[in-house]
């Protein structure tokens, strides 16, 4: 991947497309002349939509919380804005073998140094979510324990986040980091997708025995009994 100034926004670009492409992308994005096929989330977070470009089926994001929240904002003085953090991570899991959406382009625009304004675009995977299809779980968990197997974390292992095509599952809205060494991550992934998906654990087999899951296991059990304390004390005063 590599990046392009253009009509002041910074470009990240996959290596499937060349300069050109990108900017033409750019512009059909900026002035709007894809064509919308479905709207799959709008809310104060983010805006997801199925679109077409050029015959091409196309996912566009804007990340709107993070690009408007001004602490957000300020911390993109030191890291990554959201949008190429996303499609970084795309490329990430297509280099360690695990398979997702194929990124192609992303833009931000800084001022001051912050990124105030971004989006991405992706391929459109035309599968299905693994949520309430208990059939897909063995092969969601051999998905995990790939990713895991590579030194990385998924970043949110929820069972939406596993889509299935063509009898493979496919991993989505990920943030993929090198784990610790301690084991407590890869513990609380497989915690956070048990939560995620009643019965899923029947089929852990030997991550049932590992400390570090049962640590996690109870941390977050603890920590959302003090988060939900917590939300009442609040409300109540």
């Amino acid at each position: 991947m590599r990046t392009i100034n253009y009509q002041g926004w910074t470009l990240l670009i996959s290596d499937q497309i060349n300069d050109q492409m990108a900017k033409d992308l750019f512009d059909i994005v900026q002035n709007k002349k894809f064509v919308l096929t479905k709207t799959l989330k709008d809310n104060h977070r983010s805006s997801v939509r199925h679109v077409q470009i050029n015959s091409d089926d196309l996912v566009l994001k804007v990340p709107k919380e993070k690009n408007e929240r001004i602490w957000i904002r300020f911390l993109t003085l030191f890291r990554l804005g959201e949008s190429f953090k996303n499609l970084k991570s795309m490329n990430l899991l297509s280099d360690i073998g695990v398979k997702t959406t194929t990124p192609i382009i992303a833009a931000e625009k800084r001022s001051f140094g912050m990124v105030v304004q971004s989006w991405l675009l992706y391929s459109y995977l035309d599968g299905t979510s693994c949520l309430d299809r208990p059939k897909t779980y063995p092969k969601v968990i051999g998905t995990l324990k790939s990713i895991h197997k590579k030194g990385y974390t998924h970043g949110d292992p929820q069972i939406r986040n596993f889509i299935e095509k063509e009898n493979e599952i496919y991993v989505i809205d990920t943030n993929p980091k090198k784990a610790s060494l301690t084991g407590f991550d890869f513990g609380y992934e497989w915690a956070y997708l048990r939560k995620s998906a009643p019965g899923i654990e029947g089929l852990f087999s030997e991550i049932l025995e590992s400390g570090w899951y049962k640590f996690a296991y109870h941390y977050d059990l603890y920590a959302r009994k003090f988060s939900r304390l917590k939300r009442r004390v609040l409300f109540k005063s």
